[in-house]
C-alpha cells in the first residue's frame, strides 16, 4: 500500500497507563469545577494535559528522521534542486491527541464516536498508534488513496484490528477511515506533523492536498 508504513512503537504497559490516565481525566472533567475543560467530549490534546513532552520525543526521534526517507519527495518536503542538505527541518510543527472509539460511546470514558468516515488530515505526515484496549473488536484502519491521485476514493488497503503499540505512519493527504468498533473500546494516539518553513512557506496546503491548479482557493490572487 503506497505511502503507508507500520512499526512497533509503544509498549503495552505504556499504552495501558496512558489509557488509564485519560479515563481518569475524563472522570475528573465531569465535576462542576473542571467541566469547562470538556475533557472526554472531544479528542484529548496531550499539550493540554501536560504530556507534550511525549509528543516531542516521538516527533524528534521517529517522525522527523523517518519522514526524511519516506516522504521527503512524495510530499514535496524538499526542493528537488536543493534536496534535504540544508539545516531547515523537513517538519517543524506537531500536534498530538488521543481519539477514542467504542461500540457504546455514551457509556465509555474518553470516547466520542464508534467510527470515522474517510477524511484527510491537515498535516503533511500523520502517525497513528493503537493504544488498545486489548479486547476491542473492529476498528480497522482503511485507506482510500491519496487525495488528487487516480486512486482517490477507492479502497486500496486496510489494517485489520491494529495491534496495541503498533504505529502507522502515512501521508496526511491519504484518505483514511476507521470502521465500526463492534465490541470494547479502541484508543488511537495521533500525531500530526507539518512543514511550515518548507512546503507551507510557498504552497497553500489545501491546494497541494487537492492538486488545485486554478485560483478558486481563498489564498489565490482572485481573493487577495
Amino acid at each position: 500500500m503506497f505511502d503507508v508504513y507500520s512499526f512497533p512503537l509503544l509498549t503495552s504497559k505504556f499504552c495501558t497507563l496512558l489509557r488509564k490516565t485519560l479515563r481518569e481525566l475524563s472522570t475528573l472533567a465531569e465535576s462542576d469545577e473542571f467541566s469547562h475543560l470538556q475533557l472526554g467530549r472531544r479528542p484529548i490534546d496531550l499539550d493540554t494535559i501536560g504530556l507534550g513532552w511525549i509528543t516531542d520525543l516521538l516527533f524528534h526521534m521517529f517522525i522527523q528522521p523517518i519522514s526524511l526517507h519516506l516522504f521527503a519527495t512524495t510530499e514535496k518536503l524538499v526542493d528537488d534542486a536543493v534536496g534535504a542538505s540544508d539545516s531547515t527541518p523537513l517538519l517543524d510543527w506537531r500536534q498530538c491527541y488521543v481519539a477514542g472509539y467504542s461500540s457504546n460511546p455514551k457509556g465509555s470514558k474518553g470516547v466520542t464516536r464508534h467510527r470515522l468516515v474517510p477524511h484527510t488530515d491537515d498535516a503533511e505526515v500523520t502517525l497513528n498508534c493503537c493504544l488498545g484496549e486489548e479486547t476491542f473488536e473492529g476498528g480497522n484502519v482503511e485507506f482510500y488513496g491519496l487525495r488528487g491521485s487516480a486512486e482517490e476514493g477507492e479502497l486500496v488497503g486496510k489494517v485489520h484490528r491494529p495491534n496495541v503499540g503498533t504505529a502507522l505512519i502515512h501521508s496526511g493527504r491519504h484518505l483514511h477511515a476507521v470502521s465500526d468498533v463492534s465490541a470494547g473500546d479502541r484508543y488511537a494516539f495521533i500525531v500530526w506533523a507539518r512543514s511550515w518553513d518548507r512546503l507551507r512557506s510557498n504552497t497553500c496546503p489545501c491546494c497541494w492536498m487537492n492538486r488545485r491548479q486554478d485560483t478558486t482557493c481563498i489564498c489565490g490572487k482572485r481573493w487577495n
